[in-house]
């Protein structure tokens, strides 16, 4: 089906004829069909339950109520979500590749950083590596929940006594559910023999977690992090970001001494980011069933 030029909002959307975009583009549609796979393939592993003498089995008696798994499955639903809506959006209907200009790139960053901190959770052999990183996710977790509470208390109507009293009632409600987490933490360290010294900080950026979640023989963290920079900055307005990651046309000089360029953006750069949210999917997939089935040994056993 051959698309026509149309405007879109300010947006020209125009049918790719040139050679390499084709090639290009080819490429990009069938990565973009094989996301049902990996979806399919997480949807399995996630209804497996995980053995109190498995792995994650353990992880979750260890770190009961703030448990491993829950916290692993709320991030993979996540990403899940992501690059369902990834596919949607420039595969509709599984068949014409309709390319847009940056609203994928959201879509991809969030995948990948769901994807990276589960696998980033999951993937330390040594289990007090792991219950150290779940209370890192924790700590930085219920400090942005009590932000957002203290600031959406501000909106009530403060001039009146009933608007003073719902916004106090929301901090007071938000302030006592983070001591229950803090408390909940401080008896996992406690019986885990960890420094509070190791977690209250919270968890690294996400451009850590990528880096040390991704390094993998076929996906080299750096450029895994390097990927989510990149795209961070096509989530965020970034005019410098635009220019520097698009193609550039023709340039038509004007008579006022303005120049008029047509850019479109690179398919690489959503190839690249696109592989990288998926190979980061599935390798957190396949972790996740690697700790439901293992054994979990105890210290000194046989």
């Amino acid at each position: 089906m051959q698309l026509q030029p149309r405007l879109e909002r300010g947006l020209i959307r125009v049918p790719v004829t040139d050679a390499d975009e084709l090639n290009a583009s080819r490429a990009l549609t069938e990565r973009l069909r094989q996301v049902d796979e990996l979806l399919e393939r997480y949807a399995t592993i996630a209804q497996l339950r995980a053995k109190p003498t498995s792995e994650l089995g353990d992880d979750d008696r260890r770190t009961s109520w703030l448990h491993m798994s829950h916290f692993v499955a709320s991030c993979m639903s996540m990403a899940t979500d992501n690059l369902a809506a990834t596919k949607q959006l420039l595969l509709p209907g599984g068949e014409q590749l309709e390319h847009r200009v940056t609203a994928h790139f959201p879509l991809l960053r969030a995948a990948l950083e769901s994807a990276s901190t589960a696998l980033w959770l999951l993937r330390p052999d040594v289990q007090r590596d792991r219950i150290i990183r779940l209370l890192q996710l924790r700590t930085t977790d219920i400090d942005y929940d009590l932000t957002l509470i203290k600031a959406a208390a501000k909106l009530a109507d403060l001039r009146t006594p009933q608007g003073r009293s719902a916004s106090q009632a929301a901090i007071r409600g938000g302030v006592a559910r983070r001591k229950r987490h803090v408390n909940q933490m401080a008896k996992i360290t406690e019986a885990e023999g960890i420094s509070a010294d190791d977690y209250v900080r919270g968890a690294p950026g996400h451009s850590v977690i990528v880096e040390q979640a991704t390094d993998y023989p076929d996906l080299n963290g750096k450029y895994a992090s390097t990927v989510w920079r990149l795209i961070s900055g096509l989530t965020h307005p970034s005019p410098l970001r635009m220019m520097s990651t698009s193609k550039h046309g023709d340039t038509v000089d004007n008579d006022d001494g303005t120049l008029y360029v047509v850019a479109s953006m690179n398919l690489a750069h959503t190839t690249n980011a696109l592989l990288a949210a998926m190979m980061t999917y599935r390798h957190a997939t396949e972790t996740l069933a690697a700790r439901v089935a293992r054994v979990h040994h105890r210290p000194g056993a046989a």
